[in-house]
């Protein structure tokens, strides 16, 4: 009675196993037959039970219904579950870790960068032995791939249609998770991270995706390739650290010499604002020699040769703007402070050095503040003409005029500037 007894038990515990085992037999037979709330049901009760809850196959089938139920179009299945392709990453990578014969490699947790990469290599180790080649064929090789896909595409939709950047961003590194483990390196993918992660303003992993672009020489010509080294100098910028913002900008132009001109336009852009003069007329050179049609950019050479203190070499930098664009309002501005300036600057030298009572001295030196006032003159005209409610303009012409003895202009700028003011 005893061994009867003990054989009844044994049938039972048995009996139950195989009725667990029929959960996830059932989920495989629902799926085949489109039945997908009943596939789900059965799955979740596998996953709960301790017979099945470490098995394989239950994991490798729960990742199939909720991968199915995240592209459901009947209503009835949509909304089942809230995260249904996440959870269906995290069925597989828990299948493909329970599928390994040897107990040691069954621990390996596939959120760790370390384990990750020795679950790769086991995987390309031919010795490897698994519980079901099927299986490992089937996740690596068709559900990781079709599920990164479908991350991609919800990632996209956050990006350009919600705006949504942090959740675009955490979509894009599940398709990254995903292209990994079936030993894919999408490129277009960290590309896509790195664009949310910067939109988000989470600069610690723009940079760490913009590096890793970098690595892979990312980009179809040389063009897009500087572009990725502008990103990721963005990020340093945004971060504080302008020491390594200029490091790579410096890279990206030592890289791709021939493509550098946002990279040498934003070094400039810092050194000027550092008040640097002497690094900014360096790199606007350089921008000069990118794009020498460019009026603007000899414009601010001739600035900084201003700020240096080499006011005629200045000069020669706004004419060859001139040349370029007779109408270019600051090269014609700038023309005409230089003139005026330096007429300033004779009749404040008389003043100071030349004797009162010594008018023909004085007079002499009048003379030829008054000459340089008057080529002061047509290029602040010309930059009325191109902007006739310039305060700073309409104010140093009134000055001028006065001076020259052009009373008439005075007064009609006068009564102008007067108007503007009221």
């Amino acid at each position: 009675m005893k061994k009867i007894s003990l054989i009844i038990a044994m049938l039972v515990v048995i009996s139950t196993g195989f009725a667990q085992k029929r959960n996830v037999t059932s989920c495989w037979s629902f799926l085949k037959d489109g039945f997908y709330g009943d596939a789900k049901d059965a799955i979740d009760k596998a996953t709960e039970h301790p017979d099945t809850k470490d098995w394989y196959k239950t994991w490798w089938y729960y990742g199939q219904t909720y991968q199915v139920l995240s592209t459901a179009t009947k209503p009835k299945y949509q909304n089942l579950c809230d995260n249904c392709k996440v959870d269906a990453f995290n069925a597989y990578t828990k299948a493909l870790v329970l599928n390994f014969e040897d107990e040691e490699n069954r621990k390996l947790d596939l959120e760790n960068e370390n384990d990750i990469v020795k679950f790769l290599t086991l995987i390309a180790n031919q010795e490897t032995k698994y519980e079901d080649n099927q299986a490992l064929m089937d996740i690596i090789g068709v559900r990781l791939p079709a599920l990164s896909n479908g991350f991609v595409n919800e990632g996209v939709e956050h990006f350009q249609e919600s705006e949504d950047f942090a959740k675009a961003l955490e979509c894009f590194e599940y398709a990254i998770g995903a292209s990994t483990l079936s030993f894919k390196v999408d490129t277009q993918i960290y590309y896509f991270a790195s664009l949310a992660a910067k939109k988000a303003e989470n600069y610690a992993k723009a940079i760490e995706y913009n590096k890793a672009l970098i690595r892979f020489k990312f980009g179809a010509n040389e063009e897009e390739k500087t572009g990725i080294y502008y990103n990721l100098a963005m990020c340093y910028k945004e971060t504080g650290d302008t020491t390594k913002m200029l490091e790579t900008l410096q890279k990206g132009i030592d890289a791709y010499p021939e493509h550098s001109y946002n990279l040498i336009i934003e070094t400039f852009n810092y050194y000027v604002n550092a008040g640097e003069s002497e690094k900014a007329f360096e790199y606007i050179s350089m921008a000069i020699e990118k794009n020498p049609n460019d009026p603007q950019f000899y414009v601010i050479k001739g600035t900084l040769l201003e700020d240096m203190n080499k006011k005629m070499e200045a000069t020669k930098e706004y004419n060859k703007a001139l040349d370029l664009d007779p109408n270019n309002f600051d090269a014609n501005y700038s023309m005409g402070a230089f003139y005026y300036n330096s007429a300033a600057d004779t009749l404040a030298w008389a003043n100071e050095n030349i004797p009162p009572t010594d008018f023909k001295a004085y007079d002499e030196v009048k003379l030829a503040s008054n000459e340089l006032f008057n080529l002061a003159v047509p290029y602040l005209e010309k930059c009325l003409e191109l902007k006739d409610e310039d305060l700073n303009v309409l104010n140093t012409l009134k000055t001028i005029y006065y001076r020259i003895g052009e009373i008439e202009k005075h007064d009609a700028v006068k009564a102008k500037l007067d108007a503007l003011v009221e």
